[in-house]
């Protein structure tokens, strides 16, 4: 479980005071204009920023202390900060072991995630070469390599065209299904995720502004 209570920062005159808990195994979707604060929620959850004042309890541990390294929390992002002249291979690995020297366990671990992602034949292939859906699936695998229980999304299948974004979206959802992690995904196209979320929350100004269950959501509430 995720809990927020008053978790606030003050970032170049614009102020959030986010009050929010969200269940485990949970999906949900962040929505809500730009500016309105919904980066600024994930990477406090995530420790790439540090709160002025509240709390932010995962399973009822105080996660302020800790840097992004020590959170049970992955993030995928727009920019998914693969390494071009990689393969798929060592990129994977390199979110296991940087100096890629690794167990055979270790070894079987990347082997098992490339064929889950529908990777195999692109295993030696560099980022490079990879379309866009192919490197977003690439970033998903570094991910599902830390086995942690918390995925931060953060718009990263926005410059994908509509099709490919539902696609990601159905693996996401497998994912989730298997692995049975927490999601929260600030999405600009939030029709394309109702069939996906548990429910909507939307953010202004700042603040959790409401809770919607999926077939609530109306674009008329920005």
């Amino acid at each position: 479980m995720i809990n927020l209570d008053s978790l606030s920062i003050e970032l170049d005159n614009f102020k959030t005071d986010f009050t929010v808990q969200i269940n485990r195994d949970k999906w949900v979707g962040i929505i809500g204009k730009s500016g309105a604060g919904k980066s600024t929620l994930l990477n406090l959850i995530a420790g790439f920023i540090y709160p002025d004042s509240g709390s932010l309890l995962i399973d009822n541990i105080e996660m302020k202390k800790y840097p992004p390294s020590r959170r049970p929390v992955s993030s995928l992002f727009q920019e998914n900060n693969l390494f071009p002249h990689l393969s798929v291979y060592q990129n994977i690995a390199l979110a296991i072991r940087p100096n890629l020297k690794l167990s055979d366990i270790e070894i079987k671990k990347i082997s098992e995630i490339i064929e889950y992602l529908n990777l195999g034949s692109k295993t030696h292939s560099s980022i490079g070469k990879l379309s866009g859906g192919e490197r977003q699936r690439v970033a998903l695998g570094r991910i599902m390599s830390s086995d942690k229980k918390i995925l931060l999304l953060d718009e990263p299948f926005s410059q994908l065209d509509p099709n490919l974004r539902v696609e990601m979206l159905e693996l996401i959802k497998q994912i989730r299904k298997d692995k049975n992690i927490t999601i929260l995904m600030s999405i600009h196209t939030p029709a394309e995720a109702i069939d996906f979320v548990s429910n909507f929350l939307l953010i202004k100004d700042g603040k959790v502004c409401r809770e919607l269950a999926p077939q609530d959501y109306k674009i008329d509430l920005y």
